[in-house]
């Protein structure tokens, strides 16, 4: 059996680093990018069919890209990891982007947001995966 990955991004490399440590040490296959990357579809059929992670988190405010865009991008691509283990976190959000962020994102978390809060949300995030299925390495490149 595998262990569960999650991809973070964000661009402030503290709160990156933060994350990183803390689903490390939680046995989490942490992936980070301090971009807003996107995966590379098939060529054959230009669209995901294997998960690259189990749950991605991606901050809202980041250069070339935002957390919205990004996984919309992903979802356009056929991305099949559950809408329901994806977020989005942000220090400011307005209330337009906000409503917006749930067509792409499970859950919104604001910054400074609570690691009990990320805790629980991570638990039910994992009841939706099968560690048995295998994953898509993600090969990224820049967005």
């Amino acid at each position: 059996m595998r262990k569960a990955r999650i991809i973070i991004f964000d661009d402030d490399l503290v709160i990156l680093d933060m994350l990183c440590y803390y689903f490390s040490v939680r046995d989490f296959e942490v992936q980070s990018f301090a971009k807003p990357v996107l995966c590379h579809p098939s060529e054959s059929t230009n669209s995901c069919s294997t998960p690259c992670a189990d749950i991605i988190i991606t901050d809202f405010r980041m250069p070339q890209r935002n957390g919205f865009e990004l996984l919309y991008n992903q979802a356009q691509l056929g991305c099949p990891i559950s809408i329901d283990n994806k977020a989005i976190v942000s220090g400011y959000l307005p209330s337009e982007h906000l409503l917006r962020t749930y067509e792409v994102a499970g859950m919104f978390f604001e910054k400074p947001f609570s690691l009990t809060e990320l805790r629980a949300w991570t638990k039910k995030c994992m009841a939706r995966v099968d560690l048995t299925r295998p994953l898509a390495s993600y090969n990224s490149r820049n967005g």
